[in-house]
């Protein structure tokens, strides 16, 4: 199969009525309050009908803000060793899991929007579990396979192993993103997250 194919028409379809929808439900929000960007109005504004809308988002935060249940993209586990550079890599899978949540393009516009109104704050974060939690259980079943990691680490099973693993390539994220000068409305740029990466691991080899 080609991987560079053209969408299908019922693919296309598909991203025009998402798109449809959360334009529709964050420009309700931006003038009337999240309060005001009820699931009828959205739906209206967007031409599809209440139960349309809820077969493409399963809250009207998530169509305000323009994001979507994380994914895994098995290319992302292409060359992923568990043998060199783990929590490096367990940190570049967790930011692609995580980008991968955020599907609506107008990222200014969603800034905005979270700092007007923090109960989009609650469901963005609940979103970035779930994509902390899916890299978890991704990388315990790729632990359960391999049998130096398989029998986890002291009384500590590989679930824990990967949960710890997890909270650890979470760190170069959240200091990359807490920096003076950081944009959220421009995303976190790589070369941001690769020099908290290399401070990370230059911490490890000073304490070990």
């Amino acid at each position: 199969m080609n991987d560079d194919a053209p969408p299908t028409l019922r693919a296309r379809k598909k991203a025009e009525t998402w798109s449809a929808i959360h334009e529709a439900a964050a420009a309700l929000a931006v003038e009337h309050g999240v309060e005001g960007a009820t699931v009828e109005a959205v739906a209206a504004a967007a031409g599809v009908s209440p139960r349309t809308f809820f077969n493409y988002f399963p809250a009207k935060e998530d169509a305000v803000l323009g994001m979507r249940a994380p994914s895994l993209d098995p290319a992302l586990l292409e060359g992923f060793s568990l043998g060199h550079d783990l929590l490096g890599q367990v940190s570049r899978l967790l930011l692609a899991v995580t980008r991968s949540a955020y599907a609506g393009q107008d990222a200014d516009r969603r800034r905005r929007l979270l700092q007007a109104h923090p109960g989009l704050g609650r469901r963005r974060h609940e979103l970035m579990l779930e994509a902390e939690d899916l890299v978890r259980r991704t990388l315990a079943e790729l632990l359960s396979r391999d049998p130096q990691w398989s029998a986890g680490l002291g009384e500590h099973g590989v679930d824990e192993v990967a949960r710890m693993l997890v909270i650890l390539g979470g760190v170069p994220l959240r200091f990359a993103i807490t920096a003076e000068g950081y944009s959220p409305a421009h995303g976190l740029p790589a070369e941001d997250h690769e020099s908290a990466l290399t401070l990370l691991h230059r911490l490890q080899e000073k304490l070990s």
